[in-house]
């Protein structure tokens, strides 16, 4: 088992997710698009990635737009444990 940090945002009548992921996660053009549609379909919701150290986001461009405009101790994170 592995733990996982992440949110589920409603705003504006959109759900969606923020997972931490390292950050090469976000920086591995041929990995991101993988984990964004895998962690889209765990949390059933579209999801953005947030890389753990540089606090680089990616994914959908609305979405992502949106949250670099939030402070981190403002979103609402959690921990989960999953199969590795």
């Amino acid at each position: 088992m592995s733990k996982v940090q992440f949110a589920r945002i409603r705003e504006q009548g959109i759900t969606f997710g923020v997972v931490v992921v390292k950050d090469s996660a976000v920086d591995d053009v041929s990995e991101r698009n993988g984990t964004v549609a895998y962690w889209s379909r765990y949390l059933g919701c579209p999801t953005i990635l947030l890389g753990a150290n540089r606090h680089r986001y990616y994914g959908r461009t609305d979405l992502v737009r949106f949250m670099s405009t939030v402070p981190f101790h403002a979103i609402p994170w959690r921990t989960a444990d999953i199969a590795a």
